[in-house]
């Protein structure tokens, strides 16, 4: 990605231009290099003494070299990268994203194995007994959509990437090249649009949300991933204070998670993602608290795979039990998933967003 030039945005939430950097530049640029020495310690070596350039590159160069402060928004909390890239420099990157045919391979069997329980979960919202249409938003390798069709669903992928897209076709999998808002459906003719580890990349959502809202049925459900912004928030400001053992395995934990840095656009969390969705006709029926999956493969030292399977279980750990309400596991879990259900009579015209106070209190996560 060319990241010149850098603009700066609304909130994409609630449309305000004030926020306060909870991470500055300077900052976010110490934690770049850090991701990148702490991956080149965990992986082995190469026969020349250093990691593979690939797969350090998948753990370490997510940022596309571009730094920018990471701010909160003074009204309702989203967490973003202010300044960003303009729109056409963020399309044109992912249009180009290349991996390998090895790389795809390995990404879609992991992916298969990450999307299998999420598709399990999302049955219980779908039609049983029909013919079941599912659209993903940012397919990528085809991972959710290999297991959507283990259940008999119409699955169809929506992914601008040129090389992830041919990959998909070759396995059978349909994927069309574009962009939702491009995707050549008949209204309401659609029971699922799932949008998993690409929400957070959009970088004005309203487009992709109001075209899921044209091709969804009455009652349709819209399933969404994204890294958590509130957790990244909490977890700066207490790296900070904690003593330095407690810090380290803190700033560790958020690394093997791709938060540290936050290599992302917008950090949503359950209370933004509510606000943001009910202005769209959508009712949360769903959420569940997560981490980034396993990044650990063959290529991963034994006892940084030990590491990242510990340190991820106690983050699942803390976020159930740190505090009583409902809603705090995905609070201050490093992932979430949420599900929404759209209005089953849906309004002929919908609230115009920016314009609206937060309804409090917001409904409680269920699992």
């Amino acid at each position: 990605m060319r990241p010149e030039p850098l603009i700066a945005v609304q909130c994409a939430v609630c449309g305000n231009h004030t926020f306060a950097v909870i991470c500055p530049a300077t900052e976010v640029r110490d934690h770049v290099e850090y991701v990148r020495r702490f991956h080149r310690r965990r992986l082995r070596p190469s026969r020349d003494g250093e990691p593979p350039r690939d797969t350090l590159a998948d753990r370490a160069d997510f940022t596309r070299e571009y730094v920018t402060d990471i701010v909160s928004c003074t009204d309702c909390g989203l967490v973003s990268r202010n300044p960003r890239p303009a729109v056409p420099a963020i399309t044109n990157a992912h249009i180009r994203d290349h991996y390998g045919s090895a790389r795809l391979a390995a990404l879609f069997e992991a992916q298969l194995q990450l999307y299998r329980p999420k598709a399990r979960f999302l049955r219980r919202w779908l039609p049983a007994g029909e013919e079941v249409r599912v659209v993903e938003v940012g397919s990528s390798v085809g991972g959710f959509l290999a297991a959507g069709q283990e259940y008999g669903w119409h699955m169809i992928g929506v992914d601008p990437g040129a090389e992830v897209s041919g990959f998909c076709r070759r396995r059978g999998l349909p994927v069309f090249q574009g962009t939702l808002t491009e995707l050549p459906l008949e209204e309401s003719s659609v029971d699922c649009i799932s949008i998993w580890h690409t929400f957070d990349q959009l970088p004005d959502p309203d487009p992709t949300l109001t075209a899921a809202c044209r091709l969804l049925r009455p009652g349709g459900v819209l399933a969404v991933r994204v890294p958590n912004g509130e957790c990244f928030r909490l977890a700066v400001a207490r790296m900070h204070k904690l003593p330095r053992p407690l810090a380290g395995w803190l700033r560790a934990a958020l690394a093997w998670n791709n938060l540290l840095a936050f290599p992302y656009l917008h950090g949503y969390s359950l209370r933004t993602l509510d606000w943001l969705l009910l202005h769209y006709g959508f009712t949360r029926v769903a959420a569940q608290p997560d981490t980034l999956p396993r990044l650990a493969d063959a290529r991963t030292k034994r006892w940084a795979a030990q590491e990242e399977r510990a340190l991820k279980l106690l983050c699942s750990l803390t976020a159930r039990l740190a505090a009583p309400r409902p809603t705090s596991p995905v609070q201050i879990a490093p992932w979430f998933d949420v599900y929404y259900r759209q209005a089953l009579q849906p309004a002929l015209t919908r609230t115009p967003r920016f314009k609206v106070s937060l309804p409090f209190p917001l409904l409680p996560a269920v699992a």
